[in-house]
């Protein structure tokens, strides 16, 4: 599975960041310090983020930060593609239950 930056969770997933951050136990502030880039979280709070995501969001990327702006771009079309081809087969799957 493709990674997903923090940001794109919390913003996909309609949560509020304080919810978000009361979900993984950190504070706001610590929140918000991770998602600027002033800190990286500890080993546990990444683990939380990680299982809390389900895996979306990978502890790789949040102790270890992006690799480049270009190999960036790409994953996150990818992972668009993926996620649309899931929903067609899913449809599909129904829609031939239904016939």
């Amino acid at each position: 599975m493709l990674d997903m930056l923090l940001e794109e969770f919390i913003k996909s997933s309609g949560l509020k960041k304080k919810s978000f951050a009361q979900s993984v136990g950190i504070s706001t502030t610590n929140l918000w310090k991770i998602l600027k880039g002033i800190t990286r979280p500890s080993l546990k709070t990444a683990q939380k983020i990680e299982e809390f995501t389900e895996g979306k969001v990978s502890m790789q990327e949040l102790l270890f930060g992006k690799t480049s702006q270009k190999s960036e771009e790409k994953p996150s079309i990818e992972r668009r593609i993926f996620s649309l081809e899931k929903r067609v087969a899913k449809l599909e799957k129904l829609e031939s239950e239904n016939s």
